[in-house]
């Protein structure tokens, strides 16, 4: 008899991935060996996405692309578009067995008791070597950032870099955004415990990971399940708190947030506590205060205006990051107009945008769809020119500096790169050996999708050998 194979494909967002890795983690716990997404295996995972009709479409592909392995593996399928099309999904002759998101704490298990009671039989093949020192999942958008799987579980076999580590601290979501599935597919907000948040970022800092990266559906209501008590500290904030405190973690940062939840008590924990990361990703959506009002969202243009002033008040080398959803139901080239200057007012290093589509299920969908196509794609087009020239500027302002990069893999060009603390992506000349060590970089160039720079001084400085965590 063999190991069992199992492969794993990843949509959709950070928490799926956070899931993704959990799962993959306790597979190799069990004794399965992982392999890349479209070599042989015994089982395939797909964790689907359904936040469009297009996330939606390739979800289903996937499953049907998983099914075509080599190996014809059983293909377990979960994630959100379970959760919006589950006969669908159940109906798919190339589906063994649908998993809905509340069953992923189990998934490892399901995975497990699916091939059992397939009745396989796994002999080995006298005619290959089991050899798990390249564990991978195929394609990088399998897991998204490039990044092979096995880097980023908790425990695995081989030597690996580990520098980057998410951690998923909440679930779902109590706000119905009119062009929004998700709280319908992750169901009402739920926290994890902070000691079940400490206990995890412990045993990942004691494995050698450097940076903590705190991901939710919506991070910035940690620990709001009963709303927020007048007078108390931010859950999220006082979270942050007690990491900084553990040894061995220099950087947490924190994934995409909500304007309305980025509270005074958080900018002042994120300016206050040397580890946390200078840097947010706002789901802006609009600059617009009647599209902003139709999307329901929970702040106008005004208020974000005023919160972008006091996170540069905070902190002065902040890096900001958005989405933006072009072309939503009545949005006038006025409307966009007003999205465009408030994003170049906000001074944004990186712009997500993204074309709206009616989402089956929510309120838009009821909406007159009356932005063309053609339209929508010319308004991306110009919003990612924006990024792209805000991208240049804001790396231009640093030449000069030095940061310290934290030293993640190489490029395709053969140059190691890694993100300084601020979000800025930075490349350099060096040895592999500074992989998972924060180097000090020297900013000589800049371009819209980063910088480029030497060490300074020759050589890497782990300043968490010389003088604690870093900036």
């Amino acid at each position: 008899m063999r190991r069992p194979r199992v492969s794993l494909y990843n949509l959709g967002c950070r928490v799926n991935q956070y899931e993704t890795r959990e799962t993959a983690a306790e597979l190799v716990r069990r004794g399965y060996r992982i392999v890349p997404f479209g070599q042989a295996a015994d089982v395939c995972v797909v964790n689907t996405c359904s936040v469009t009709h297009e996330a939606d479409a390739k979800s289903r592909a996937a499953l049907r692309r998983a099914a075509r392995c080599g190996g014809e593996p059983l293909v377990v399928a979960t994630g959100c578009y379970v959760e919006t099309a589950p006969e669908t999904v159940a109906a798919m002759p190339e589906v063994a067995t649908v998993a809905p998101n509340d069953s992923k704490p189990r998934l490892a298990e399901i995975v497990d008791d699916t091939l059992r009671l397939s009745g396989r039989m796994l002999f080995q093949d006298p005619l290959s070597e089991e050899d798990d020192s390249d564990l991978a999942v195929g394609p990088p958008e399998a897991l998204g950032e490039g990044q092979s799987l096995i880097q980023l579980l908790r425990e695995g076999e081989g030597s690996v870099g580990r520098t980057r580590a998410v951690i998923k601290i909440q679930d779902g979501c109590n706000h119905f955004c009119t062009f929004c599935i998700i709280p319908f597919t992750r169901g009402r907000l739920r926290s994890r415990t902070p000691a079940d948040v400490l206990a995890e970022a412990r045993e990942l800092a004691a494995v050698g990971y450097r940076e903590l990266v705190l991901v939710g559906i919506c991070l910035g209501d940690y620990g709001d399940e009963k709303g927020p008590a007048r007078g108390e500290r931010d859950p999220l904030a006082l979270l942050i708190e007690q990491l900084a405190e553990i040894d061995g973690i220099d950087r947490i940062r924190l994934s995409s947030m909500d304007p309305a939840d980025t509270s005074a008590d958080l900018l002042a924990t994120m300016a206050a506590v040397p580890q946390v990361c200078p840097h947010l990703h706002l789901s802006l959506q609009a600059g617009s205060e009647d599209v902003l009002r139709r999307m329901r969202r929970r702040y106008t243009a005004g208020r974000f205006r005023e919160l972008v002033g006091e996170i540069y008040a905070a902190m002065p080398d902040a890096g900001l990051t958005c989405d933006v959803i072009a072309g939503f139901p009545g949005e006038s080239e006025t409307d966009f107009k007003e999205t465009l200057r408030l994003c170049e007012e906000a001074r944004f290093l990186h712009i997500h945008a993204f074309p709206y589509s009616p989402r089956s299920g929510t309120a838009a969908a009821r909406l007159d769809d009356d932005v063309s196509h053609a339209e929508k794609q010319a308004r991306v087009r110009e919003l990612s020119a924006l990024s792209e020239r805000l991208g240049l500027r804001f790396a231009e302002e640093r030449l000069g500096e030095t940061v310290h990069v934290l030293i993640e893999q190489r490029d395709r060009r053969g140059l190691l790169t890694g993100l300084a603390p601020n979000y800025l992506r930075v490349t350099c000349d060096g040895p592999d050996e500074w992989r998972g060590r924060v180097v000090p970089i020297r900013i000589e160039s800049a371009g819209s999708g980063g910088a480029h720079g030497s060490p300074a001084p020759t050589e890497p400085v782990d300043l968490t050998l010389v003088g604690g965590p870093v900036r």
